[in-house]
């Protein structure tokens, strides 16, 4: 990231109106199909690329066995006085997460699994 790109980032105050980073990336290069996110944020001029091939890949997509998210599920919340239920210590999904999958731990493999056959330049 230049350092461009991480100021317009930081103007946009996300500290201020919370969405996880995979949201909140989209929404500031003006690419997220959620417009009420896009609402939040005016100023939405981030410059973003993608490699391809891709050099990294997820483990787990949305909807596979083993897939697990605290985001995907989640509604735009914007009222503190209102109490939910996110105590992470009675969380179902602390509990379901209490374990790392072996897909998803860190190990010294370079290449995906998805695609061991492609070459990859070394950066």
């Amino acid at each position: 990231m230049s350092l461009q790109g991480a100021q317009k980032l930081l103007r946009a105050e996300p500290l201020k109106k919370i969405l996880p980073v995979d949201e909140f990336l989209p929404v500031m290069f003006n690419k997220h199909p959620v417009s009420d996110y896009m609402e939040q944020f005016e100023v939405r001029d981030l410059k973003a690329f993608s490699a391809e091939p891709l050099l990294v890949f997820p483990t787990h997509y949305t909807g596979d066995a083993g897939y697990i998210s605290d985001t995907e599920t989640s509604v735009v919340w914007d009222n503190e006085k209102v109490r939910t239920d996110w105590d992470r210590a009675r969380s179902g999904k602390t509990q379901e997460q209490a374990e790392i999958s072996s897909e998803a731990q860190n190990s010294d493999v370079l290449q995906s699994p998805l695609d061991s056959t492609a070459t990859r330049d070394e950066l």
